[in-house]
């Protein structure tokens, strides 16, 4: 069964890629030759062999020397059970994933295995995408899942199984318009607790820094901020938007810019971990003073926040209970078929910290 990868060798990560690859449809009879692969995932050649030969053993695989290595119908695919597979689709593998997922995926798979139930990680690029409809068309049609379980998805993915008539549950939000099942934490409350304790500390030029992947939480949370911004009573409050991707580099020129303004902002409201990492360590060596001048919230938190010398105040979203009634929809859902839609929101918990105080004057 698949495990949650920890200290993996860069062979058998490779490996997992090789089976992504061959699961998502990526490579039709044949593998590419190794000089591609070695090109492609960007390893040795005696990498890549070992991660062959443990592809070759689960028997997704035929390796012959001097001839394209053939990839094996699925009737030649080890004894996994077509009746009591449920597949978990992704954008990324699971060792790219968040700490906080890999814990949810965890804590399904052993709850599924108690009760039979295996399940499969299928990750592709083109999942978190426009354009999904011919990987998840050849998923499909391997005929082997009793559902499906999406995670990190966009638009375009949601609406396919929408369109498909699938049995699927959303880990994570759905989009507007989307009637899908779901399990998630409740963004809408959030976002409206947020502004309203910026508000309260007298914030007016606030900041809300949000990743450019904008995946359906993430979009209702600014819905409900922007929201308890607008209808504070307030006009005086205005509130500037950084997107960012995975560059520290252009964060920091973007965060440069807003303190260049005639009117700084004196609160930021953060939502990708890693962005809030950059945002304190770059603002504490610029010598601003977290929070008497500076004021942060962090959405979504992660260990490496712990870390950093000025406690950062943010949310804990309830792992177990959102993983718990994921995995009780989805025993539903393989043994009994399509489940209602039923869109279940858990709401977070608030860790106040020292990063979050009264807005003073100018220095």
């Amino acid at each position: 069964m698949l495990k949650i990868p920890r200290r993996l060798t860069l062979s058998k990560q490779t490996a997992d890629v090789l089976r992504e690859g061959i699961d998502s449809g990526a490579w039709k009879d044949y593998l590419p030759g190794e000089r591609q692969l070695c090109s492609l995932f960007q390893v040795s050649r005696p990498t890549l062999r070992a991660a062959l030969e443990i592809v070759q053993q689960e028997g997704r695989i035929e390796v012959k020397q001097g001839r394209k290595t053939a990839i094996l119908k699925q009737k030649h695919r080890g004894l996994r059970s077509k009746t009591k597979s449920i597949a978990l689709i992704s954008k990324l593998p699971v060792y790219s994933m968040s700490r906080n997922r890999i814990f949810q995926i965890d804590y399904m798979q052993r709850v599924l295995r108690e009760r039979g139930l295996f399940l499969e990680v299928v990750s592709h690029p083109s999942f978190g995408t426009n354009r999904p409809a011919r990987g998840l068309q050849h998923l499909s049609e391997r005929g082997q899942f009793r559902a499906f379980v999406l995670t990190l998805s966009s638009r375009s993915v949601q609406e396919w199984f929408c369109e498909k008539g699938l049995p699927v549950i959303a880990l994570g939000s759905t989009f507007p318009g989307i009637p899908m099942p779901s399990v998630d934490i409740d963004y809408h409350s959030m976002g409206h607790h947020a502004a309203g304790l910026l508000m309260g500390r007298s914030h007016r030029e606030i900041v809300w820094m949000i990743p450019d992947a904008n995946h359906a939480g993430d979009l209702e949370t600014a819905d409900s901020f922007f929201k308890a911004l607008r209808n504070s009573g307030h006009p005086d409050v205005r509130c500037r938007i950084i997107r960012h991707g995975s560059s520290s580099r252009e964060l920091i020129h973007k965060i440069e810019e807003l303190f260049a303004d005639r009117n700084p902002p004196t609160a930021f409201f953060a939502i990708n971990a890693l962005a809030t990492t950059t945002l304190v360590t770059h603002l504490l060596s610029k010598g601003f003073r977290i929070p008497q001048d500076i004021s942060i919230i962090a959405r979504d938190h992660d260990p490496v926040l712990d870390s950093i010398s000025t406690p950062i105040a943010h949310y804990i979203s309830p792992l177990r209970r959102i993983a718990s009634k994921l995995s009780r929809m989805a025993v539903e859902m393989a043994t009994e078929g399509p489940s209602p839609v039923r869109q279940i929101r858990v709401i977070p918990q608030f860790c106040a910290a020292e990063s979050l105080a009264e807005r003073t004057a100018p220095r």
